[in-house]
């Protein structure tokens, strides 16, 4: 299915709040929120580098983003970079091999569906014994022009596709080449539901941590998720 991006409607969000869930395992990245201007990271990562030699597989790859499209300097930024620093090489649905995406949610069920999914794909492929998966429900909210992707008849197309992404990951070029912030699609794991996907960092005004949960893997399946509260 051929789309024309002049053909797809744009939608702006303001102050936009979403969630992302991500494996509590992973720690914050100090080094973004420690740099006040973007064009000082690479100063500031050489310098740093020198007494911490695990620090260039903690960032990931900050090259890839332009300067003017880093977020460093507020809480918890290093949550969004790390969704365009660390890059899955096989892409995903709207984001290929080379550049990153920031996928979120306006609604926390939404957000777990999806990751429900994901992970249960890669415990199921690696063939991993029944356990506990800690994760972490970040906030953040945003200021985009995102293309949307929700029309009736682009639900029906190729994009949506349930494993193939060859359609939409083609689309998802054209916006990043054209410089489009971003896309706002429907949900393949939580039907009638939305999901956004960011194309830079910058574009957050404000994230935050947030709830905690467990996934329960039974060694087939997530089988339930567990909210943590605090007594």
């Amino acid at each position: 299915m051929d789309i024309e991006l002049d053909e797809l409607g744009v939608v702006s969000f303001s102050e936009q709040l979403c969630y992302r869930l991500i494996p509590s395992k992973y720690p914050p990245i100090n080094l973004y929120e420690d740099v006040a201007e973007p064009e000082q990271l690479e100063a500031i990562f050489a310098i740093e580098a020198i007494t911490n030699p695990r620090l260039a597989e903690e960032t990931g790859d900050f090259g890839r983003i332009p300067p003017e499209e880093r977020l460093v300097g507020i809480p918890h930024c290093s949550y969004i970079m790390a969704a365009f620093t660390h890059v899955n090489p096989d892409g995903a649905r709207f984001n290929a091999a080379d550049f990153g995406g920031y996928y979120a949610s306006p609604e926390v069920n939404t957000a777990i569906k999806e990751t429900v999914h994901h992970i249960e794909r890669v415990m199921g492929y690696t063939n991993e014994p029944a356990q506990d998966i800690q994760m972490r429900c970040i906030d953040a909210w945003f200021n985009a022009e995102l293309v949307d992707l929700r029309e009736q008849h682009l639900l029906d197309s190729t994009l949506y596709h349930p494993t193939n992404y060859t359609h939409s990951q083609a689309l998802a070029v054209d916006v990043k080449t054209a410089k489009g912030d971003g896309i706002v699609y429907q949900s393949v794991r939580h039907q009638g539901y939305d999901c956004y996907v960011l194309y830079k960092p910058v574009l957050v005004s404000k994230v935050c941590q947030s709830r905690h949960f467990t996934y329960k893997w039974n060694g087939d399946s997530i089988n339930s998720v567990l909210e943590l509260n605090l007594v």
